[in-house]
């Protein structure tokens, strides 16, 4: 699955919890290589020192002691770091051997963060397997600064995040489908892990049918009473909860069953599931809820946009989360979803007068609103929405 595995080590609790995880993917991974990489700053406490030494007592003042005391600090600094790294890097080394895995080291000095997206550039790994926390940690953490400055300026590497035991058994890959090919990408991901290690894949699709309803009613609040009675209110409510809200549900069930026909194509019988609410926090509770060994997220979701790092849900997530997390990048060509096979339906015709309510829509819930309304209009038979047909389901196209 993947061919080159970087995992960075510091010797911490969530250090050694990564190098398990990338012992067992690179074991089930054919041919792949693993590189250990530790990085100590030696420069940082030596310039701390030097910033020191005139705070010192005045017997250490004197340049022969103060040399001497240079000296010993220099040899503590340099070879302990060093052996430090290199005793890090031993235990992965003899664990992957003993795995029959390939596997090589390096113990680059300098800033830990800056030095490391430097090799990562050089190396370019498929898969980046990082603790979640360093020696740093404090409770009040969600993330180690080492890893989230990984997670947002290394997009072109595959980055999962350990919190936990690397453990599936009895515990699901949860994977989260927005409609997007990143989405599918990770499912694809996540249905080949669950083959390796022998789980489920549950997947989800989290819309949020909350947000409208409160900023309405902050713009409505905010402006004058002749301003909203013209913008109708109560009427672009409605619409957003009989037709947006619906619609927006219908899109990422369309979306979870192309999940499942991309699923069956593999011989994987795929659980879904429907939430409403804020994306990062309901995958969130269902991730707890349902004990998830693993949860893969896209890096980006379905409104990526080309000066983004990394997609918002997917960031929040990343911190938030207690769950291991697999973050997905981009796929280097496009993944074939299958499309969902449904019976021809009749072209229905749309009259000027209806056409013209419609545009009244933002036109960012234009096309969704006449999915929904022309879906009304089939259940009841009609071959042609005109105004009075509009009016019929509720006015909701607002007043002018």
């Amino acid at each position: 699955m993947y061919s080159k595995i970087f995992a960075g080590l510091d010797g911490s609790h969530w250090s050694n919890l990564a190098a398990n995880a990338a012992l067992n993917i690179a074991e089930k991974s054919k041919d792949s290589q693993l590189i250990g990489c530790h990085v100590y700053a030696a420069e940082l406490h030596r310039t701390r020192f030097e910033e020191m030494e005139p705070g010192l007592p005045d017997q250490y003042q004197e340049e022969e002691r103060l040399n001497r005391l240079r000296d010993t600090h220099e040899s503590l600094i340099t070879d302990g770091l060093e052996l430090i790294s290199d005793s890090y890097l031993s235990e992965l080394v003899r664990l992957a051997q003993g795995k029959g895995i390939q596997v090589g080291g390096i113990t680059p000095e300098g800033r830990n963060y800056s030095v490391m997206l430097k090799e990562l550039k050089k190396i370019q790994p498929d898969l980046v397997v990082l603790g979640a926390n360093g020696h740093g940690y404090v409770p009040e953490s969600q993330m180690g600064s080492l890893c989230e400055r990984i997670l947002i300026n290394h997009p072109s590497s595959d980055l999962l995040v350990l919190r936990q035991t690397w453990d599936f058994k009895g515990k699901p890959i949860v994977v989260g489908i927005d409609g997007s090919q990143n989405s599918y990408f990770s499912l694809s991901k996540a249905l080949e892990l669950a083959r390796m290690f022998n789980t489920h894949v549950e997947a989800i699709a989290v819309y949020d049918p909350f947000f409208h309803g409160s900023v309405f009613k902050v713009i409505s609040d905010a402006l004058p009473k002749e301003q909203q009675q013209r913008f109708n209110f109560p009427a672009q409510e409605k619409l957003h909860d009989e037709i947006i809200d619906r619609g927006l549900e219908k899109l990422y069930r369309e979306g979870l069953e192309r999940a499942s026909l991309l699923a069956t194509q593999q011989g994987i019988q795929l659980k879904t599931e429907v939430l409403a609410g804020k994306v990062y926090s309901q995958i969130h509770h269902y991730a707890q809820l349902h004990n998830a060994g693993l949860v893969v997220l896209g890096r980006w979701g379905l409104h990526q946009d080309p000066l983004s790092l990394i997609g918002s849900n997917t960031h929040q997530f990343a911190r938030l989360a207690s769950t291991n997390t697999l973050i997905v990048t981009e796929p280097d060509h496009p993944i074939e979803v299958p499309e969902i096979q449904r019976h021809q339906e009749a072209e229905l015709t749309w009259t000027p007068a209806a056409e013209e309510r419609l545009h009244r829509i933002p036109f960012f819930a234009r096309g969704m609103a006449r999915r929904s309304i022309e879906e009304k209009a089939r259940e009841q038979g009609k071959s042609i929405v005109d105004e009075d047909f509009m009016k019929s389901i509720g006015n909701l196209m607002g007043k002018r």
